[in-house]
Formats: C-alpha cells, sequence, structure tokens
C-alpha cells in the first residue's frame, strides 16, 4: 500500500549523468503518492547530456514514464527548473503535458504556513569561496560518487543497504560543512525577507530540516536533497507537518510501472 502526503518535494535526479539512480527514484514514487508533486529542479542534468559526459539507461527511461503517469493521476505537478535543466526555465509560465513550469512558487501548507520552494542556486553567488577550492571540492564529490557506485554495487551483493561515502566526508571536513552552513543561513536570511514562514530547495545535495528563529519569528528551512548521493525527499504531512525521508531499500524495477497503474 502507497503512503500518501498532501504534498512531495524531490529535487538533483540529474537524469542523464552517470551517478543518478533513477530506478530508486522509481521504486520510492511506486510507493509514495501526493496531492501536490514538486519537482525542484536539476531533475536532468543538460550539462552531462549537452557535453557527452552523460548517459541514458532504461532506469531513465521508465522513470519518464512513470513521470508522465504521474502527472495524469496525480491533480497538481509543479516543475521548478535548476541550474543543470536552466532551459526549461525559459518555460516559466506554461504546461508540458499536465506538468506546470515555474521559475519558483510559494506553497500554502494545511496549517496555513507558507514556503518559499525554489533550486536555490542563486543563494550560490552569495557564498564567499576560493575558486580554486570550489573547482577542487566539485571535482572530488563527482570523484566519490564514482567510488559510491562500486561501493554499494558490492554492497548490494551482500544485501547491505545504500551507503553514502560522500556524505561521509562531506560531514568531516570543515570547509564543507561551513559552506552548507553558509548556504543554509543565506536561504534563511532571504526567506526571512519575503516574509515566508520557511523555504523548501535542492541544490547543494545535503538533505535537511531545521527551524531557526529571525527577526520576531522562525523560519524553516528545507533541502530535498538528491537522487545521486542521499536518495531523500521531502514531504508535508496530512496535518501540514514537514518531513524529511530517505529511500535506501533497493529497488524492485520488475514491479514498479505494475505498482503506478495498480494505484
Amino acid at each position: 500500500m502507497s503512503n500518501r502526503y498532501r504534498a512531495l518535494w524531490i529535487s538533483d535526479v540529474h537524469l542523464g549523468s552517470r551517478d543518478s539512480e533513477p530506478d530508486r527514484l522509481a521504486d520510492f514514487l511506486a510507493q509514495n503518492r501526493a496531492d501536490t508533486v514538486y519537482l525542484v529542479g536539476d531533475i536532468f542534468d543538460m550539462h552531462a547530456l549537452t557535453q557527452g559526459r552523460g548517459t541514458w539507461c532504461q532506469a531513465s527511461s521508465m522513470l519518464l514514464g512513470m513521470l508522465s503517469e504521474l502527472s495524469n493521476l496525480t491533480p497538481e505537478v509543479i516543475y521548478i527548473p535548476g541550474n543543470h535543466d536552466a532551459p526549461m526555465r525559459s518555460w516559466a509560465g506554461k504546461r508540458l503535458g499536465n506538468i506546470r513550469i515555474e521559475r519558483d512558487w510559494v506553497h500554502t501548507a494545511v496549517d496555513g504556513r507558507c514556503y518559499w520552494v525554489t533550486h536555490g542556486d542563486q543563494f550560490e553567488h552569495q557564498l564567499k569561496m576560493n575558486p580554486v577550492s570550489y573547482h577542487i571540492g566539485d571535482r572530488s564529490y563527482y570523484l566519490m560518487l564514482r567510488f559510491n557506485r562500486w561501493i554499494n554495487y558490492w554492497r548490494s551483493r551482500f544485501d547491505k543497504p545504500w551507503w553514502s561515502l560522500a556524505s561521509q566526508v562531506k560531514n568531516r571536513v570543515g570547509a564543507a560543512r561551513q559552506m552548507m552552513r553558509d548556504f543554509e543561513n543565506i536561504a534563511l536570511t532571504e526567506t526571512a525577507a519575503r516574509e515566508m514562514d520557511g523555504i523548501i530547495c535542492g541544490h547543494i545535495h545535503r538533505p535537511a530540516l531545521r527551524t531557526e528563529n529571525i527577526g520576531k519569528g522562525t523560519v524553516t528551512y528545507a533541502n530535498c536533497g538528491d537522487w545521486v548521493d542521499s536518495m531523500s525527499a521531502v514531504v508535508e504531512q496530512q496535518d501540514g507537518r514537514l518531513e524529511l525521508l530517505h529511500w535506501y531499500r533497493a529497488p524492485k524495477i520488475a514491479s514498479i510501472m505494475t505498482e503506478v497503474v495498480a494505484a
């Protein structure tokens, strides 16, 4: 039986890159439904596809078919492009089938709280980073993702759950932790300036859910994470509570589309 939420947010799938895990996301979507689904950017990795560094597999095609099917079954699907699928931003205000495309959005929860939904790449320009250190860190991250594929291939052979080398390293490197904390603080400050109750974003591939006191009120920061490393999503429960979900189980590819059609 599927879990049913009032809203569901996913980001940073990076379909077309070698690091994407479309089979795991398809398995997640087969088991988790919502009245409103938000695709919060970098669903496609157009950088990888156009620069000849990408790959397209059967699981990616299956996931696209599932998203098309879900857009027919879900009352509202809103796609907010990110920096890796930025060409889609020119479609803002239009529909692609039953999927609505917007630059950003305001989601009103059942308890009346208003959340700013945006990919989040605009906050990166306010970070104080050494360009050389940023480039080295970026390349190191993708190298760790390559190692991750091999590590988790062998872990799966021994029925071990998904494990993230990249997350382990990022959480132990002081510079990486500080950069992500700075990103979160910038997002919180910008959200407070907009007089919103919270922000739901992606971009930095670090799932998070926290509330901070800013000014005279509190602001919630929620990051969807990604589907190359953390396998995570944000949901709104029927009572308005936000929750961060992780989906580490091994996907059951053969049954995914059957479950979608039967739901």
